[in-house]
């Protein structure tokens, strides 16, 4: 990703495009995971001890700036992003945060790629989390993270993951859909799956392998959706979302300039008029490893497109 198609070129992300998100990703989290997470760090975790938490790919910090002060347990946060300017973001931004029980984060940083992430950066985790991170990455590194995970023995939460649900809607709710929007929706899915520096990228696929991965490390599994829903409220966010689109767009299909343009004005011009809407699919996943404490293990079956709420 980069600052003019903060959701499609490369995996490059701009503070501006992090701080238009990041209310949003808030309201979309579900809360029910994270409250989850919170209760198995304190039956892991000593009175007298910091639980590590390591974020990976963290960007600016909006990641640690939700979770801090829901978690009860004494932090000891590990940020990890490729981006140092991203990284003395976060810091600056994150520094007197407190938890839930009002007591000071302890935070440290460390640049590195996300190869090389998975080696020292999540020693002694207790927690790995990640936030719209796994799109961008290759099912070759999340086997490797999965391993990783299982043998340190901590849990995950990741959290808005793209599994490739898009709607428009009317004023009246109606979902919308012409051949454009399949053609475009198509070609942006692919253009996911392109390489973003981590090995050829799942795209929306994500989220179905994530599960697959930590399975067969026998991790407890709950799974959520967390949609991004979008209106003329949010029109700085949906006017750069949809401008990377574009971008995105004429990448992967050039010789579809002329409809990729006609398409791009129509839907802006309807969204910024008030007249449409838009949904766009994420799914939060918690992962417990196997030998979590009594009581918190989960149900590991898969939820189906029918379980999730509309």
């Amino acid at each position: 990703m980069n600052t003019s198609s903060p959701l499609a070129a490369d995996a490059h992300f701009s503070d501006t495009w992090l701080t238009l998100r990041e209310p949003v990703d808030h309201r979309a989290r579900d809360a029910q995971l994270t409250h989850a997470a919170d209760h198995w760090l304190a039956q892991r975790a000593s009175a007298s001890t910091a639980a590590t938490l390591v974020d990976l790919g963290c960007g600016s910090g909006s990641n640690l700036r939700y979770l801090a002060p829901r978690l009860h347990t004494p932090q000891r946060w590990r940020l990890v992003d490729h981006d140092p300017s991203l990284l003395e973001h976060a810091r600056s931004r994150c520094d007197t945060l407190a938890s839930a029980a009002g007591e000071p984060i302890q935070l440290t940083v460390h640049e590195a790629t996300l190869a090389q992430a998975l080696d020292e950066a999540l020693t002694g985790a207790d927690l790995v989390t990640a936030s719209a991170l796994f799109d961008l990455v290759s099912a070759e590194w999340i086997d490797a993270l999965a391993a990783r995970c299982r043998e340190l023995g901590c849990a995950v939460l990741f959290t808005l993951s793209v599994d490739g649900e898009i709607h428009f809607q009317d004023s009246a709710g109606k979902t919308l859909e012409d051949g454009d929007d399949r053609f475009v929706f198509d070609t942006l899915a692919a253009h996911q799956q392109r390489d973003k520096g981590a090995g050829e990228a799942l795209g929306t696929l994500a989220p179905t392998y994530l599960k697959q991965a930590f399975l067969r490390h026998g991790y407890h599994l709950r799974e959520a959706p967390s949609p991004w829903r979008l209106g003329r409220e949010t029109w700085p966010l949906i006017d750069a979302l949809i401008a990377g689109w574009r971008t995105a767009l004429l990448e992967q299909a050039p010789a579809q300039a002329t409809r990729i343009e006609n398409w791009y004005r129509t839907r802006l011009s309807a969204l910024d008029a008030g007249r449409l809407m838009l949904t766009l699919g994420h799914r939060d996943l918690l992962a417990l490893p196997p030998d979590s404490p009594p009581g918190m293990s989960f149900d590991t079956s898969f939820e189906t497109s029918q379980d999730r709420p509309a």
